[in-house]
């Protein structure tokens, strides 16, 4: 028996505009430049797309124009808790915008970074936004070559290829470090899981500040597993005391690890803040209601995503502003740092 439904068929960008009673060339401009269809018109014609099941044809709209409606977001960030806000800021200016957003997990792995580039490159994307990676040398050069807007976000240290939303990491270590000193810490420790760009500026920061105070220690650096944050923190604790037994502050390179910390002082008996102070890095949602309160250096990653997209869209448009925009950071001093008196 046939099949009643209609699978050869596919519904036209003409026969939406029919049912609309519009111009193909409106119903287009409402799916791929909705600022220039009134409101009204464009949920008008949303609703006939969604009703007639209406599928953009992205890969001839690819030829027929420079770039597709594709905008690539590469970074090694996508499995941690740090980029979901990003992601939402992403989303929410993509949304009535028609772009797909495209996500990519290098995996701190250059050579997957590679790829993962030349496949967003070979989709003719109308952007591209790539963050919290090594960016190898053959990256740059693939993304200098690339004619596309290139946003590079999380970081603003470094010059960028095109341009960088983000923040300036090293003055954050910089302020965790004049933070910890101002209560009296004079032994600090470092911790992170892998030196990506910006946790490699964390720490530049973070050296320099010691470093003029003749405080700095190579041996009180420490890095840790990818995927320990929490658990390491034992081991650590004992190579770090093995090493300094008077050491007196860690400032840790994001807030689970610091957390892990915490965890490790409360089963230990060591009294935080007063023996042990410890920063942490992003200001996650939990980090306000551990035991002690965890002070850490807030940075805006939803802002951070809607920014970077909204930069794509305006180079696309020819209406740049900024090359380079510093979304600031703010350092929440909490009870694990916070000594009495």
């Amino acid at each position: 028996m046939k099949n009643s439904r209609k699978t050869s068929s596919k519904i036209t960008l003409t026969e939406v505009a029919q049912k609309v009673g519009v111009s193909p060339i409106t119903v287009s401009r409402a799916l791929n430049k909705p600022e220039k269809v009134s409101p009204h018109l464009r949920e008008t014609i949303l609703k006939a797309v969604e009703e007639t099941g209406y599928v953009p044809d992205f890969a001839a709209r690819a030829l027929a124009s420079r770039h597709s409606n594709l905008v690539g977001v590469l970074t090694s960030l996508l499995g941690s808790s740090v980029f979901p806000p990003v992601m939402r800021g992403l989303e929410d200016r993509a949304h009535g915008t028609g772009i797909r957003l495209q996500y990519a997990n290098t995996r701190y792995d250059p050579k997957e970074e590679i790829y993962q580039l030349k496949q967003f490159c070979g989709q003719n994307p109308t952007g591209i936004l790539i963050g919290g990676v090594q960016l190898d040398p053959v990256v740059l050069d693939i993304l200098r070559q690339t004619t596309c807007p290139v946003v590079q976000f999380i970081d603003i240290s470094l010059p960028p290829v095109d341009m960088a939303v983000g923040i300036n990491n090293a003055a954050a270590g910089v302020a965790a470090v004049e933070h910890l000193r101002q209560q009296g810490y004079r032994r600090i420790a470092f911790i992170a899981s892998r030196l990506d760009i910006p946790v490699r500026m964390r720490l530049s920061g973070f050296q320099t500040r010691l470093e003029e105070e003749g405080l700095y220690r190579e041996d009180l650096v420490v890095m840790i597993g990818a995927e320990s944050g929490v658990t390491a923190a034992g081991p650590v604790l004992d190579q770090l005391y093995a090493i300094e037994p008077e050491l007196d502050a860690i400032f840790c390179a994001t807030d689970e690890i610091a957390t892990g910390f915490l965890f490790e002082c409360q089963r230990r008996g060591i009294a935080v803040p007063d023996r042990l102070g410890i920063c942490g890095f992003t200001d996650l949602e939990f980090a306000a209601y551990t035991v002690p309160s965890l002070t850490s250096i807030r940075t805006p990653l939803y802002a951070l995503g809607y920014k970077g997209l909204d930069m794509v869209l305006r180079a696309r448009e020819g209406r740049v502003s900024e090359k380079v925009v510093d979304m600031g950071f703010e350092l929440v001093a909490r009870d694990s740092t916070r000594r009495k008196g």
